[in-house]
């Protein structure tokens, strides 16, 4: 009995991921664009919880501003819990990141620092874009939505 059990367990396991794509923990890439003044700005998402719970958000409009003259920096639209996500990174130009203290979310388009900074979670890196951040002065409004999932 506990053969045909665990057969049917099996059996229902194999037709669940063919009928929804697969496992929910394989690997995927996922892309998010930020497009703003006619720029767009492509970005290779991390996978850790705060993306898991930042992906859902989208699409959606952010207002961003620029700090330090290093980064732009904009709210989540609803609070992103930060237990269990793996912190520390190096602030470094072209990453996407959640500053914990204040938990908003942003992009260095300049490099912050050389070390390892516990402040700091990554959410991704642009693939492509990084100078329409850097060339833009000041704050502007951005749409960001999920571009591709392989």
């Amino acid at each position: 009995m506990r053969k045909i059990f665990a057969g049917l367990i099996a059996a229902v396991s194999l037709w669940n991921n063919a009928a929804f794509g697969g496992d929910i923990t394989e690997n995927k890439t996922m892309k998010i664009k930020l497009s703003f003044e006619q720029k767009e700005v492509i970005v290779q998402m991390a996978e850790n919880a705060a993306v898991e719970q930042f992906l859902p958000m989208l699409p959606a409009e952010f207002e961003f501003i620029d700090f330090a003259g290093e980064e732009k920096i904009s709210e989540f639209s609803r609070p992103v819990s930060l237990a269990g996500v793996p912190r520390g990174m190096i602030a470094a130009k072209g990453k996407m990141f959640i500053y914990a203290p204040w938990g908003n979310f942003g992009f260095f388009y300049k490099d912050h620092g050389k070390t390892m900074d516990n402040n700091l979670i990554e959410l991704g890196e642009i693939d492509s874009g990084l100078e329409h951040l850097a060339e833009t002065k000041g704050g502007f409004s951005a749409r960001i939505e999920i571009l591709q999932e392989e």
